[in-house]
């Protein structure tokens, strides 16, 4: 059964200029994604900066109101809930978090910081939630000594274990982490991820995991989507994923993924994609990646084909929105004139 299901998710922000501040535009950040997370599964959502993803990623979580689209967490409708049931909500739903330097309140202590939480929610005495605190720490790899310091008094990535230590003080069963490990040293991310990975296990998480690194998210991932431009255009099961990407925009992140091996990287090709990114504010019709698609073809500047399942193995669920992916596995190279291509372009607000 899945713990978060997310259907059609939109967030748009108003451009607005001027003294009388009109709205002359729309930045089209999350334009319509949808997917589900399984109990205890970790789902990577990867694509460049600026596609939408922490945005996604605050908007499940109410942090910023969405849009449009439907977030269920656990059975309940996170976008209709009253302010009651959000903060019961917020137990099990939790953040982690990108900047370890801008996340954390450089006036309050450690031990204040994690137990916040704790305070807010009533849970225990105050020397329960003291003893809770230095168990929290020394759980993700800190001292009891360290709640009396300050963030400033640590290194990024020890400011980061304080995060996930906050993160995990109310026992969630969720926890989105928005590219915990990118503003960390190469040394110090291996830490942090298998940190992760062993409190996923002793815990029973759920990740949505958040990045850019391709590399880190194939490690730590069940599941990844892929998104351009607002838009999920593929979500597979990790391996398959890895191994047979289909559509052309995975393809090329891949391709730019360094192997270390001399001799394999040295003979595999490296896609190069043409163009810039289109600005959010003004996506292309149809296909959001068709101006730089290789293999674009008339009806791809026309509708925006929808996630489809690629014929594989029952327990892949290897789904791209393509119309003409790498190979489907039953032999198909098209979707453009299957029924289940969507024929209707986009919508648009106000259009």
């Amino acid at each position: 059964m899945s713990l978060l299901e997310v259907r059609d998710l939109t967030k748009h922000f108003p451009i607005k200029t001027g003294i009388l501040k009109r709205q002359t535009g729309t930045v089209y950040a999350v334009d319509g994604i949808s997917f589900s997370v399984d109990r205890g599964e970790t789902l990577g959502l990867v694509g460049e900066s600026g596609c939408g993803k922490s945005t996604a990623g605050r908007s499940i979580l109410r942090l910023i109101a969405a849009t449009g689209g439907e977030v269920s967490f656990d059975g309940v409708d996170v976008m209709r809930a009253s302010r009651s049931e959000m903060q019961k909500l917020r137990r099990d739903m939790q953040i982690i978090f990108q900047d370890p330097y801008a996340s954390l309140n450089p006036r309050m202590r450690v031990r204040d910081i994690v137990g916040e939480s704790l305070k807010i929610h009533r849970v225990g005495t105050p020397a329960e939630r003291r003893r809770h605190v230095f168990e929290l720490l020394e759980t993700v790899g800190l001292n009891a000594e360290h709640a009396e310091r300050y963030p400033h008094e640590f290194s990024g990535g020890q400011r980061q274990r304080i995060g996930i230590a906050r993160a995990l003080a109310l026992n969630p069963k969720l926890i989105i982490c928005d590219e915990p490990v990118s503003a960390l040293d190469v040394s110090i991310r291996a830490q942090v991820i298998n940190l992760l990975e062993d409190l996923q296990d002793e815990f029973d998480l759920t990740y949505v995991f958040i990045a850019h690194d391709l590399s880190v998210v194939k490690h730590i991932s069940d599941r990844v989507a892929v998104m351009y431009l607002g838009k999920i255009v593929e979500i597979s099961d990790s391996g398959v994923l890895y191994d047979r990407p289909q559509h052309p925009y995975t393809e090329a992140l891949l391709s730019a993924v360094p192997i270390p091996d001399p001799h394999t990287e040295r003979a595999r090709r490296r896609i190069i994609l043409e163009g810039d990114v289109p600005s959010p504010a003004a996506p292309p019709s149809g296909c959001v990646f068709h101006p730089r698609c290789p293999r674009a073809r008339p009806i791809c500047a026309e509708a925006m084909p929808r996630l489809v399942g690629t014929g594989g193995d029952a327990g892949a669920r290897h789904e791209v929105a393509c119309y003409f992916p790498a190979r489907f596995a039953d032999g198909r190279r098209s979707v453009a004139d299957e029924p289940f291509a969507d024929a209707r372009p986009a919508p648009r607000p106000g259009a």
